[in-house]
């Protein structure tokens, strides 16, 4: 099972949001641990954010990366799904 380092961008953002969406914050984070690399709502990005991949709750995107030697996620942003890519 990996583990999972927040970006201070991501953090700032999750600490914004409303008791209900923290949770499903929290249960999608669950979910990426356990498999990051494949699931229902999880998407490889191309392009400018190659390397990186998304999972989608709700209107909200998780972007994060995996670092494999370590056993990390790391969360580098969450948000909207119009906006999170503009970062």
């Amino acid at each position: 099972m990996y583990r999972a380092q927040s970006h201070k961008r991501a953090a700032k953002y999750y600490k914004s949001l409303d008791a209900k969406t923290v949770k499903r914050i929290n249960v999608a984070v669950e979910k990426i641990m356990e498999n990051p690399r494949e699931g229902q709502h999880i998407k490889k990005l191309m392009g400018e954010h190659e390397g990186k991949y998304r999972y989608e709750v709700g209107d909200l995107r998780i972007v994060y990366r995996i670092l494999e030697d370590e056993k990390i996620v790391l969360i580098e942003a969450i948000g909207p799904r119009g906006d999170i890519y503009k970062q």
